[in-house]
Parts: structure tokens; C-alpha cells; sequence
């Protein structure tokens, strides 16, 4: 539950991967991002043979793989003193990987194939004018197995070493775990192992369990999900309608993202906030940005705030409340609600984020109880998961209301329920919650109707979080009511070809509102990608002339198009569980004199921050907070730009009825229309 995008369906909150159908390699591979200065044929990496080398920006070095059918390929780079871009391309040419998580260090690749032939390793400098050592090698390349244990084994390898952070994943039914496994290290100062039993933060996973607070409180008499929050919080503002409890617990009440509001500010993540701040933050909203019940809009910010309510009706404190009502009863003796970031979880993990030196120790979120904050175990997953089919505590009624999908005001079923998400996947009803704080992942799902649930969290931030979508296939599949046979989401449906000039027609940026994320499509002759953020582009996997696929075919994306000889206005990225709409940005470029127009102070009021908007040496708008370094525009559509560094925002310059710039707004899916008046 990150104050970024990357809690949002991790990273889009994942990484975009795509996996396609394999056939003879060709030579003709067009890397449009580098130079490929280096002249020197591929060289055929040997297993366990490690090959070092010199690169500098604008080369790229080329390596094969040769494999046989359906094989685990698992490589690794060493990056001595230059951040490595890992490409991978089918025996055909095309792109189907791409892998840079670190800057220096280790930059593990893995790839599932499907066809026998020649796999090509693509490495390149990532910095403008950088040069430096990188050594490579192949670790394994075996068949990919059948045995769940030996696969999991074989997903996890990447990860199993004692200079990396790690993580854990487990499997369990009826209440019990029938597979568990853990690499990597829990504490890297102390080489301390990570361990199967030892409690790891859970980000938003942790929300089913507050949601699972309130209805026993309502049960208790002691509240209601109809209550208005100023019943029990009456230091809040009278907005023009009624926020119930049941708003907060459906993300529809329409308050600002906490997170994403103080990143405005120039917080970072690991600076001291109370959690008392959420309620400050409601306090200083002018307005709703949506009448409760209208729309859904993920929100930590309530989440905060029925901690504070769960203390004041109960007078206790929420962390000891928890224990002794949630946990202690469902004997999930190894979990516990993390009061702040100086509290001590006997052997819990340590986070660990990635920077230009390397690892590096990160702290948790501030104010996170509520929305977060629960360190665990997978056993005690395994206990909460049982008590949905039980109702041991709080009995069924209250487990219905927890997976009971929220309806909004014009009657539309969400596909969240109180603290989770409900939905079906393939023909089998599912529960499951994503989770990230500073520098834990986490995926949860629960199949109640075949008792079935599987939990992953790592505390390595560079942890590859796409190979989930392959354990829930894997342990699940034979389970599955509906055939995957056919189907593009899963990568089954026949790889086409689609000409340069046609692919030409989908590229551009599209933008989500919803999420506050651009997705920028880019095309080479053969195939088109997707970067998100200014991030490093993905391959896609094309399907038709309208559908692609990506994430080991788990994500399918679906252009609009004007008609068929016009280019596309808007595209559809579906997941699993929601269908996010980008629509299709107008181009701009804006001309010194232009950006003249948006220059000056901007001071807003709710957040007490100033913005100083400048032009730089290079002819581009920056924005400079007291806090922050000068943090460099990108423009999007007339009027609008975006910083994705630090305050991950919109910048929108709003213009008064002659055309003069007077206000600015910012918004980033979250948070939105927070008004910066111009400074005289």
C-alpha cells in the first residue's frame, strides 16, 4: 500500500512481461534503442561459464541460448560499475522480455520457452554516456517441471542467494499448508536466512482484517456501517453528503489518497507522519472529489481513519485490540499490527529497496495502521483464510458482509467488497487483495470453493513479481471450471504479424484518469511495446489488429480504433479482475514562448507547499519544491504535464477566461484537483 502506483494491481503495480509462441530465429532483429555499434557475432553462453566484458552507451552485446521445447532458462548479470537493460528475443526476433530492476549488482533474467531454437540475450547501457564491467552467465537451463516443488524451486532460484533479499511463497488447503518455500535473506547486515515462519509486512493485504474489526464492533452494537464518520470522528468537516463507514470500506467515499497527497508535498515515504496526519489531511479538503458512492477510488486514507475509530470505541489501542479480538481467537500467534516503524515483530523481515549503490535498508510507511502495517506469517494466511469457510470468528453472517461486493449509486456491482476484492477467475469465485509498503510485495487469493489459497510477499523490491500469475495457474489450474483453451488472456490464441505501417497507427500516449498512469506505446517494425511512466518499455504479444497480450499472456490490451484507417483514440488494459481505460493523448510540444506562459509561483493552501515552475537549460518546465531538487516536466496534452520522480503528479495550468495562466491543478489518480493559486 505504497503512496505510488505500484500498490495499484502492482504496478499497473506489475511488471509488464509478455511470452509468445517461438519459431526459427532470424537475423533481423531491430533494436531501435541502441546503436548496436558491436559488430562481433552472438556468442553462445555455456551453462555455469561466465563471460565478462566492457560496454559502453550505444553498444549492445549479443548472447545465444540454445534450448530445446518447454525449458527454464535462468540467467544472471553482474553489474560491476554500469546499470545493465537485459533484452530477451525469441527464435523469430521478436522481443518478449525485458529486465532492469537494479542499477548495479544483480540483474537476474528468467525465461519459460515454448519452442526449441536459439534465444538471443540483448545487453546494453541504459545511462546517456556511461561505460563500465558487467559479467553474464547461464545458470540453468533444464525442463521446465512438473512437480510443484521442483517448480517453485525452479521460479524462486533467481532469489536464492545470501546476497539478496528474499521471499516466501505457500500453498494451502483446508486450512493447511501442503507446500511452502523461502529463498534469500530476511536481514542482509546480519546474514540472517529468510525463513518460512518469519512475519513480513503485508501492505494493503492487511485491510481485509480492519474490515473484519468493524463488522465485529457492529456485531458488538458498539457501530454501525451506516454510520456517518462524523459520528465518530467529529472533527472532520460537514462535506455536502454523508461519508458512511461502508464508503471507506468500498474505497467510494471520494477523499484524497493520503499517500499520493503528501508525495505533493515532497514526503517520500520514510519520514515521520502520525497517523493522527490522515485526519489533518480530511480537514483541509475543500470539497469532495466525487459524491460517496459514485465511484470507486482505492483510498488509504479512510482505512487510517477506522483505526482511529476502532480505538476510540473500543479504548484500546488498535494494534492490541487486533490481537486479542482478531488474532489470538483464529491462534494466528506469529501476526501482528507494526504501530510504527520503530515498533519490534520479533524476527520480522527486513525491507530492502534498490538504488545506484545497491541494496539498501527501508524503513516502513508512517501512519499505515489500518490501511496496512500487518506483519505475518503464511501458516497464519492459512488460519485466516479457513476462518472464510468456518465463520469461527465472527460467524457467517459477518463473513457474507465481508465478501459482499460493494453497489454504487447508479447500481453498478463493484468488484470489491469490504477490504477485498471479489471476483470470478476462471469459472472459480476468488478473493484476493494485492500489498507493497516501502519494500514489501505481497499477492494474496483465496478460492473458497475448492479451499485452496496461495500467499508470496518478498521484501526485495526488485523481486519479479510478474512469475505470481504463473503459481496461481500452476497450483490452481486443474481446478479451473472454465477452458483456457483459445483464449488470448492466457497466450493460447495463434501469434499473428502485423505490418510496420498498421502498428505506426496504435503508437502514441494514453492516459487513465482513474489511475493517474501514461501508458506510451512505441512500435518497431515488427512488434509494438508498452512503457508506463517513462519507464523501460515491455514487448507485447499480438493477438489481431485490435488485441495484444502481456505478463506471460495474464493481461490482455484492446485498442479502439476511429475506423479502420484511422489511428486509435483509446485502448482497454484488462486484468483479472477490473478493465482500466487509457484514452489516447493529443500530441504537444510546447515552444520556449509557450512555456513562458506557465512559469512563476504557485502556492496551494490545503497543502501550506509552494511550487516554483521554471525553464531550464535544456528547454524544459521544471518544478521546484523547498524540499526537493528542481524535478524536470514532461508535457502530455495542451495545458498538462507530468513528474513521475518525486511527487508522481499531473500538473494541469488551469487559464482564466482571456487565456492567462492563473491556477494550477494537480492530480494522479488518487488525489485529485488540488488548486495552486498563482502568486502575483
Amino acid at each position: 500500500m505504497s503512496y505510488n502506483v505500484r500498490d495499484y494491481s502492482m504496478k499497473l503495480i506489475i511488471v509488464f512481461t509478455a511470452l509468445i509462441s517461438l519459431s526459427a530465429y532470424a537475423n533481423q532483429i531491430n533494436d531501435q534503442t541502441n546503436s548496436n555499434l558491436n559488430s562481433k557475432p552472438p556468442q553462445v553462453l555455456q551453462q555455469l561459464s561466465s563471460v565478462e566484458r566492457s560496454i559502453k552507451y550505444g553498444e549492445s552485446h549479443s548472447y545465444l541460448i540454445e534450448t530445446k521445447g518447454s525449458h527454464f532458462i535462468f540467467g544472471e548479470v553482474e553489474q560491476d560499475s554500469i546499470d545493465v537493460k537485459i533484452q530477451v528475443f525469441a527464435p523469430n526476433g521478436l522481443e518478449i522480455n525485458a529486465f532492469n530492476e537494479t542499477k548495479v549488482g544483480y540483474e537476474p533474467f528468467i525465461i519459460d520457452t515454448q519452442m526449441s531454437g536459439q534465444y538471443k540475450i540483448l545487453l546494453s547501457a541504459s545511462e546517456k554516456d556511461s561505460s563500465g564491467m558487467y559479467s553474464i552467465r547461464l545458470i540453468r537451463n533444464e525442463v521446465i517441471a512438473s512437480d510443484l516443488n521442483k517448480r517453485l524451486e525452479q521460479l524462486l532460484s533467481p532469489y536464492d542467494k545470501q546476497t539478496t533479499p528474499g521471499a516466501v511463497f505457500g500453498v494451502f488447503e483446508k486450512g493447511n499448508v501442503t507446500h511452502i518455500q523461502s529463498v534469500g535473506m530476511a536481514n542482509l547486515a546480519h546474514t540472517i536466512p529468510f525463513e518460512v515462519d518469519m512475519p513480513t509486512n503485508i501492505g494493503s493485504v492487511s485491510k481485509q482484517f480492519t474490515a473484519m474489526a468493524i463488522l465485529l464492533l457492529e456485531k458488538q452494537g458498539k457501530l454501525s456501517l451506516t454510520d456517518d464518520l462524523r459520528k465518530h470522528l467529529p472533527e472532520l468537516p460537514e462535506f455536502s453528503d454523508k461519508i458512511t463507514i461502508k464508503h471507506v470500506l468500498t474505497h467510494t467515499t471520494g477523499l484524497r489518497e493520503i499517500f499520493n497527497l503528501l508525495g505533493m508535498r515532497g514526503w517520500t515515504g520514510e519520514e515521520f507522519i502520525e497517523k493522527n496526519q490522515a485526519l489533518e489531511v480530511v480537514k483541509k479538503q475543500v470539497e469532495l472529489q466525487v459524491k460517496p458512492g459514485e465511484k470507486m477510488n482505492y483510498n488509504n486514507t479512510g482505512f487510517t481513519l477506522l483505526s482511529i475509530i476502532v480505538e476510540r470505541v473500543t479504548e484500546q489501542t488498535f494494534s492490541k485490540w487486533m490481537k486479542e479480538n482478531i488474532f489470538e481467537p483464529l491462534d494466528m500467534n506469529n501476526t501482528y499490527v507494526r504501530r510504527d516503524p520503530g515498533h519490534i515483530i520479533p524476527r520480522a523481515t527486513q525491507g530492502y529497496g534498490v538504488d545506484e549503490n545497491g541494496f539498501r535498508e527501508v524503513g516502513d510507511l508512517y501512519s499505515a495502521v489500518g490501511a496496512g502495517a500487518i506483519y505475518t506469517t503464511v501458516e497464519d494466511m492459512a488460519k485466516w483464510s479457513q476462518n472464510y469457510i468456518t465463520g469461527k470468528l465472527g460467524g457467517k453472517n459477518v463473513i457474507t458482509k465481508l465478501t459482499t461486493r460493494g453497489v454504487l449509486n447508479n447500481g453498478e456491482e463493484q468488484t470489491y467488497a469490504l477490504g477485498l476484492s471479489v471476483n470470478d477467475y476462471r469459472g472459480l469465485l476468488r478473493y484476493m487483495h494485492s500489498g507493497a509498503d516501502m519494500a514489501h510485495y505481497t499477492n494474496y487469493v483465496f478460492f473458497p470453493e475448492i479451499d485452496k489459497g496461495l500467499f508470496l510477499n518478498t521484501n526485495n523490491t526488485a523481486f519479479n513479481m510478474s512469475i505470481w500469475n504463473r503459481f496461481v495457474d500452476e497450483v490452481v489450474g486443474k481446478d479451473f471450471v472454465e477452458s483456457t483453451e483459445g483464449n488470448a488472456e492466457e497466450g493460447e490464441t495463434k501469434i499473428i504479424d502485423l505490418p510496420a505501417n498498421y502498428l505506426a497507427k496504435l503508437t502514441g500516449k494514453y492516459k487513465s484518469e482513474l489511475l493517474g498512469v501514461v501508458a506510451d506505446i512505441k512500435a518497431t517494425e515488427e512488434q509494438l511495446k508498452i512503457a508506463f511512466d517513462d519507464g523501460d518499455a515491455q514487448p507485447l504479444t499480438t493477438y489481431s489488429e485490435k488485441e495484444f497480450g502481456f505478463n506471460d499472456g495474464q493481461y490482455k490490451l484492446t485498442f479502439l480504433m476511429n475506423n479502420n484507417e484511422a489511428s486509435a483514440s483509446a485502448l482497454t488494459i484488462k486484468t483479472s479482475s477490473d478493465d482500466y481505460e487509457f484514452k489516447k493523448l493529443e500530441p504537444f510540444d510546447p515552444t520556449h514562448e509557450q512555456l513562458n506562459e506557465y512559469t512563476g509561483r504557485y502556492f496551494s493552501s490545503e497543502l501550506e507547499v509552494l511550487y516554483t515552475i521554471a525553464i531550464n537549460e535544456k528547454n524544459k518546465l521544471t518544478v521546484k519544491l523547498y524540499t526537493s531538487p528542481t524535478l524536470e516536466l514532461v508535457p502530455l496534452e495542451q495545458d498538462t504535464f507530468s513528474e513521475t520522480s518525486m511527487i508522481n503528479t499531473d500538473l494541469i495550468f488551469i487559464r482564466n477566461e482571456i487565456g492567462k495562466v492563473t491556477k494550477l491543478e494537480l492530480s494522479n489518480g488518487r488525489t485529485q484537483g488540488v488548486v495552486f493559486e498563482r502568486m502575483p
